[in-house]
């Protein structure tokens, strides 16, 4: 049965042992890929299933787990933050696409911190632009945003006392002042008391439907559960690092190309395509040399992703008949023929970035803007927690030869819980 492409729900679910309602949870928690069949039924891959039947076969032992607990979509934290299912994104049980209608970033911040006092109404929530600071930012104002960013936020971390206080009120209000000082590195002007979708619309020269559009993708990019640089804002907040020292963790994971800077790539399509006579012809060709065609096909939305839908559909219809939504539109529709995937979140940050003029790396700097907000919420679940995220490395190289004999003994190391 397994050496079919793909299965019937009633096959797949007899290969597992498990019953219908467990294989659709395994579907929308991506661990599973469907595709439609014959008639009206779904077929599900049986590459999937095989690798599902062979980690069950392996058993769940000490080792075993070890083993898988870093493998894409196998559960390692627990956290009461987002939900991402199939159909749905959730922040907290509220549904992220209804928040994404209104809501700003603070509001969302306000939610996922879990604070009940406002903390960007606070005196205490703008940032102290010292002589150090002042000092490195015409320079840094020439770097790509997320490299902005680095630059400035140690510096601005050395100075900032108030961020070694741990309790929640306390820690938002440091979060307050790091969102504010990125919003303000990326939109290259000081920080101010605006909504950060205000602030960045003043300075890219948008109108209102472009800052409706800014505010909606900065709060649809607040959170996305432990994805690569969350959970490495979860091991260096389990270390006890100030939210400046979280965050400055995240945005170097976020640079690279298969994480953040995966909108890079997609706007190096979108650029070499954009004078291509026929999409189909172009993507079937990239296809066929090998090259992967970045921003289609999310593993964790079967169905498509819905931040990335929400988006453009906004764009569609705040932006209207430009050349650039045009290509947008023929670039999801050629996609969706060539590589049977729908977009990602990417591709709708870079049509924004690309349909409203907005500056080099705006789609990046968007979405890193928004991701601080749930990287802060995720250092506030993990203080939580005194224990160190500390996996095992189970040993796969070389052991000595027999015949050479036993090491020579050295001293025992001290003993350290973070060691």
């Amino acid at each position: 049965m397994l050496d079919q492409a793909s299965l019937t729900a009633a096959e797949a679910a007899s290969a597992l042992g498990i019953n219908r309602q467990t294989l659709y949870a395994y579907v929308s928690r991506g661990l599973i890929r469907s595709e439609e069949g014959a008639g009206r039924g779904r077929r599900y891959r049986a590459e999937d299933i095989r690798q599902l039947a062979e980690r069950k076969a392996r058993g769940r032992g000490a080792e075993a787990v070890a083993g898988q607990a870093l493998h894409f979509g196998t559960p390692v934290l627990d956290s009461s933050l987002t939900l991402i299912e199939a159909d749905r994104l959730l922040y907290r049980g509220q549904d992220a696409c209804r928040l994404a209608e209104h809501a700003s970033l603070e509001h969302v911040a306000r939610l996922l911190w879990d604070v009940p006092a406002d903390p960007f109404a606070a005196a205490e929530s703008l940032p102290v632009i010292g002589s150090a600071l002042r000092a490195i930012w015409p320079g840094a104002a020439s770097f790509p945003p997320i490299d902005r960013c680095l630059a400035m936020l140690p510096v601005a971390a050395a100075s900032d006392t108030r961020a070694f206080a741990r309790d929640p009120a306390a820690t938002a209000a440091t979060g307050a002042r790091l969102v504010r000082l990125l919003a303000g590195a990326i939109s290259g002007r000081p920080s101010t008391a605006a909504p950060v979708h205000r602030q960045l619309a003043e300075a890219w020269g948008l109108d209102e439907h472009g800052a409706d559009l800014a505010r909606a993708a900065l709060v649809l990019s607040a959170d996305h559960e432990l994805n690569a640089s969350t959970f490495a804002v979860r091991i260096a907040a389990s270390t006890g690092v100030t939210p400046w020292g979280a965050v400055i963790a995240g945005l170097a994971v976020l640079q690279g190309p298969y994480h953040g800077g995966m909108t890079r790539r997609v706007s190096e399509l979108f650029s070499s395509l954009h004078d291509a006579p026929d999409l189909d012809a172009a993507l079937v060709e990239r296809v066929q040399s090998g090259a992967r065609v970045a921003g289609f096909g999310h593993r964790l939305y079967p169905a498509g992703d819905l931040r990335a839908r929400f988006l453009l559909q906004r764009l569609y219809h705040r932006v209207g008949d430009r050349a650039e939504t045009r290509l947008v539109r023929r670039m999801v529709e050629a996609g969706a023929r060539v590589l049977g995937e729908p977009p990602t979140i990417d591709v709708a940050l870079v049509a924004i970035e690309r349909a409203c003029a907005l500056p080099k790396g705006a789609a990046l700097a968007l979405f890193l803007l928004g991701r601080s907000v749930g990287w802060i919420a995720h250092l506030l679940e993990q203080r939580a927690s005194t224990d160190i995220i500390r996996p095992r490395a189970r040993y796969v190289g070389k052991l000595p030869d027999a015949q050479m004999g036993a090491p020579a003994s050295l001293p025992a190391p001290a003993r350290s819980a973070g060691s």
